[in-house]
C-alpha cells in the first residue's frame, strides 16, 4: 500500500477558511478592546480615608526627648485620582499618612503639617486630603510618685454591730506619667469610694485613681501607671480577752508560769472569722524570760485586722517565773550544731560566738539537764526569700530541749557558719 502523502500548510486556504476567519476576528476584537479601555478608560476620583502615623525617628525631637501626648488617632480623607477600573481595587492600605514630626523643635501646642503620598508602584494620583494638619501637644516624659488620698461618699455604710477597720492599700504610692509641664501641676492622687449600706463583711475595690491639681481638677494628659485595690474590714464588735502565744517556751508553759494582763479585757472591732472571743497580742519568746518578774508591751495599733474601740492602746503582760525555778550554765560544742542550708549550697559550724549558755528549768529537773539534752541548729535559709549569703557570718542557734517538761534555754546565741555554693 503506497504511504499517505502529508498535507502542507497553507495560509491560503486558511485565509478562504470561514471558521478561522471568525475565530480570528473576536480574538482581534478583544484584543483591541482590552487596549482600547486601558489606553483610554475615563479618569475618576475616589475618597479613602487613612490613619496618620505619628513617628519621631532621625528627628530633633527624639532627640530632645519630645513625645507627642494628644491623641494618635488621628485620620485624614484623600482624594485620589485614577483610572475607573483601577479605583475599586484602591485602599488606605496603598497610601502612607504621616505627621511631619521634624517641624517640632520645642515643647507646647504645635500645629503639624500631614504629608500624604501613594505607596511606591501605585498608579493613581493624589488630589487633595484634609486635614492639612494636626495640632497637639508636645513635651518630654516626666513622672512621680504620690501617696493615694482615699474619700468615701457613704460614711456609714457597716451594719448595727459592725465598724470600719484601717483601710489597707495593695500599694502604697503611685506613679503619675506624662508631659512634664502637665505631671508637675498634679498635687494628690484620691479616689472616691461609695459601697453599699448595712455591710457585715469587708470589702475589696479597684480603685479608680484621679490626678488632681491644687485647685481639686482633673489634670489632663497624665497617666497612673499602676492599678490599686482597697481592701476595708468590715469588723464586728466584741469585747475580747487578751492573751499571748509563748515562742521557744516548754510546750505546757502557761501552767508553768503566772500572766498578768494590764487590762482584763478589750472591745474591739475583729475580722467576724477571727472573733472567738479572745485577742492574741502576740508572741513571747522564753529565751528572753527569766526567774521572776518579766514585762512585755503590745501596741494595739500593731495587730492586723483589729480596731481598739475603748481607747486602749497599749497592753502591759507581765509572766512571773515561780522563784523555785533555778538557772544552770552548760558548756556547748559547735560540732554538736546542724547547720541546714537550702538546695544548692553547703553550709557548716565553723566556731561559737559563746561556749556557754543558761538553761533555766524547775528545781526538780535542773540537776538532771545536761548538754546532751540540747539540739542545736542554725537554719541558713531566709525566711524572707532574699538570696543567699555565702562566705562566714554570725547566724542564732536555736534550741530545742528534748527529755525534760520545764526547761528552756535563756539568752541569745549565735554561730559563725561557713555558707558555700555547690558545685
Amino acid at each position: 500500500m503506497a504511504a499517505k502523502k502529508k498535507k502542507k500548510f497553507s495560509i491560503r486556504k486558511l485565509v478562504y477558511n470561514d471558521k478561522y476567519l471568525i475565530a480570528l476576528s473576536v480574538l482581534a476584537a478583544i484584543v483591541i478592546w482590552v487596549v482600547t479601555s486601558i489606553s483610554y478608560s475615563p479618569e475618576t476620583t475616589k475618597k479613602i480615608v487613612v490613619p496618620v502615623a505619628v513617628d519621631f525617628s532621625d528627628t530633633l525631637a527624639e532627640q530632645l526627648g519630645i513625645e507627642y501626648y494628644d491623641s494618635t488617632d488621628i485620620t485624614v480623607e484623600v482624594t485620589v485620582s485614577c483610572k475607573k477600573y483601577l479605583a475599586k481595587d484602591i485602599d488606605e492600605g496603598d497610601i502612607t499618612a504621616y505627621l511631619q514630626t521634624g517641624t517640632v523643635t520645642s515643647t507646647g501646642y504645635h500645629s503639624v503639617p500631614i504629608l500624604v503620598t501613594p505607596n511606591e508602584g501605585q498608579d493613581f494620583a493624589i488630589v487633595s486630603y484634609y486635614p492639612t494638619s494636626a495640632e497637639g501637644y508636645y513635651d518630654i516624659y516626666d513622672e512621680q510618685s504620690f501617696p493615694i488620698d482615699i474619700s468615701f461618699s457613704n460614711t456609714n455604710f457597716t451594719a448595727d454591730g459592725y465598724v470600719t477597720g484601717q483601710t489597707t492599700l495593695s500599694e502604697e504610692t503611685v506613679t503619675v506619667e506624662g508631659p512634664k509641664g502637665y505631671v508637675s501641676r498634679v498635687k494628690n492622687v484620691s479616689a472616691s469610694v461609695s459601697l453599699d449600706n448595712n455591710l457585715t463583711e469587708s470589702q475589696l475595690v479597684e480603685l479608680e485613681l484621679v490626678a488632681l491639681d491644687e485647685n481639686g481638677n482633673k489634670v489632663d494628659y497624665v497617666k497612673i501607671r499602676e492599678q490599686v485595690t482597697a481592701n476595708i474590714p468590715v469588723l464586728k464588735v466584741q469585747n475580747l480577752e487578751p492573751s499571748v502565744n509563748f515562742i521557744n517556751a516548754p510546750a505546757n508553759a502557761k501552767d508553768l508560769v503566772e500572766i498578768k494582763y494590764s487590762v482584763k479585757s478589750i472591745e474591739a472591732g475583729v475580722l467576724e472569722t477571727a472573733a472567738d472571743g479572745s485577742l492574741v497580742l502576740g508572741e513571747i519568746d522564753f529565751s528572753q524570760v527569766k526567774v521572776g518578774d518579766n514585762e512585755f508591751t503590745f501596741n494595739i495599733n500593731e495587730i492586723g485586722g483589729v480596731t481598739a474601740l475603748d481607747g486602749t492602746k497599749e497592753v502591759e503582760v507581765t509572766v512571773t517565773v515561780p522563784s523555785d525555778f533555778e538557772t544552770k550554765t552548760l558548756v556547748i560544742s559547735r560540732s554538736n550544731i546542724s547547720a541546714s542550708a537550702p538546695s544548692g549550697y553547703s553550709a557548716k559550724v565553723t566556731s561559737l560566738q559563746r561556749a556557754q549558755i543558761t538553761v533555766i528549768a524547775s528545781k526538780d529537773e535542773i540537776d538532771s539537764i545536761t548538754a546532751d539534752n540540747l539540739v542545736m541548729t542554725c537554719d541558713i535559709n531566709n525566711a524572707d526569700g532574699s538570696e543567699i549569703k555565702t562566705g562566714t557570718s554570725a547566724y542564732p542557734i536555736i534550741f530545742t530541749l528534748k527529755n525534760t517538761k520545764t526547761a528552756w534555754v535563756y539568752g541569745t546565741y549565735n554561730a559563725n557558719v561557713e555558707v558555700t555554693k555547690a558545685e
